[in-house]
C-alpha cells in the first residue's frame, strides 16, 4: 500500500487542487508539508509536517524540503505530490487492443485515481523498480503501458525500503532547479530504476494556469520583479547552470549545447543508470 501521500504546499493556502482530487480514502493519507510560520492558516482534514525553521527561507529550500520528506517517510511506500495536480488517464487503445473510454484521454474519476495508486503500488513491488511517476498531460502516447528508466516529475512514487538506505549518501541539496533531475540521476546510479506510466497523466495547473503562475516560487521566488521573466524560466542561466552542474557529475549522462540560437540539453538515463548485481546485471549491462 502507498501508505503516506506528501503534498508540500507554500503560498497556497486556499489552492489545493491536489487534495481536492483525491478519493477520501486517500486524503486520509496526506501530510500536508508547510512552512512554520504558516500552519495555523490551513484547515484541510489532514496530517501535517512542519519544515525545519533553518530550511525557510534557504536557497536550496525546495531540495532540503524534499529530502525532509524522505527521510520522515521512512521504509514505506509513499508518494510526493505538487499541490497543484489533476490526474488525469489515457484510453488503453494505445497500447492494448481495446478502448476504454470516448476520448482519448480524460480526467480520471476517484475511482480511477484509486485504481492508479494500486497499480503503482504493485509496480513498486518489483525488484529494482523504487520510483514510479506518471506521464505529463502533454506528453505524446506510447504504445506501451509503461517505460522504465525515464525521467518523472511533479508526481513521484517511492519506495521508501530502497531509498532509505541510500538518502544519506546522495548528493541532493546542492541545486535550487533542476533539484529533481538531480535526485533522479543519483538514484538511478544507485541501481534504484524508474518507471513511468503511460496510462496515468499528471496535469500541473500552475505550469497552464495564468491564475496560478506567479505562485511558483521555485522560480518566481529567484528574481527581483525587475529582472522577472514572464515565460522561458528553462532558458535562464539558474537553470542552465544547475544542468551543468549535473553533467560535470555525470559527463556521460547530459549533453548541453545551442540550437537555432536556444540551449538544449539531452539526458541519457538510460546510461546513468547501473543495475545492480543482485538483479541479475551482467558486465555489458554496465557498460
Amino acid at each position: 500500500m502507498i501508505e503516506k501521500i506528501y503534498i508540500p504546499t507554500i503560498r497556497r493556502v486556499d489552492k489545493q487542487i491536489t487534495f481536492s482530487k483525491l478519493p477520501k480514502e486517500l486524503q486520509e493519507r496526506v501530510i500536508m508539508v508547510v512552512e512554520p510560520g504558516e500552519r495555523h492558516l490551513y484547515d484541510y482534514p489532514c496530517q501535517y509536517l512542519e519544515v525545519p525553521e533553518e530550511i525557510v527561507g534557504t536557497w536550496t529550500q525546495l531540495a532540503e524540503t524534499r529530502k525532509f520528506i524522505h527521510k520522515h517517510a521512512g521504509e514505506v511506500k509513499y508518494c510526493v505530490t505538487d499541490d497543484d495536480i489533476i490526474f488525469k488517464r489515457r484510453n488503453s487503445k494505445y497500447w492494448s487492443r481495446s478502448s476504454n473510454m470516448d476520448l482519448t484521454k480524460r480526467t480520471a474519476s476517484p475511482e480511477e485515481v484509486s485504481d492508479m495508486f494500486d497499480k503503482i503500488d504493485s509496480w513498486l513491488d518489483e525488484k529494482s523498480i523504487g520510483i514510479v511517476g506518471l506521464s505529463g498531460a502533454d506528453f505524446p502516447p506510447t504504445d506501451v503501458e509503461y517505460e522504465d528508466t525515464k525521467d518523472v516529475y511533479s508526481c513521484v512514487f517511492y519506495d521508501g525500503r530502497m531509498i532509505s538506505k541510500v538518502i544519506d549518501e546522495m548528493d541532493i541539496c546542492s541545486l535550487r532547479v533542476a533539484e529533481d533531475v538531480l535526485f533522479l540521476y543519483e538514484a538511478l546510479s544507485r541501481g534504484i530504476n524508474t518507471r513511468r506510466s503511460t496510462e496515468w497523466m499528471f496535469d500541473n495547473r500552475s505550469m497552464t494556469d495564468k491564475k496560478l503562475a506567479d505562485t511558483r516560487e521555485v522560480w518566481t521566488g529567484m528574481f527581483e520583479d525587475k529582472d522577472r521573466p514572464t515565460k522561458g524560466y528553462y532558458q535562464t542561466d539558474e537553470h542552465y547552470d544547475a544542468l551543468r552542474y549535473i553533467q560535470r557529475k555525470y559527463p556521460h549522462g547530459m549533453k548541453i549545447y545551442e540550437k537555432d540560437g536556444k540551449m538544449k540539453n539531452t539526458k541519457f538515463w538510460k546510461k546513468v543508470y547501473r543495475p545492480s548485481v543482485a538483479d541479475g546485471a551482467s558486465l555489458t549491462d554496465f557498460l
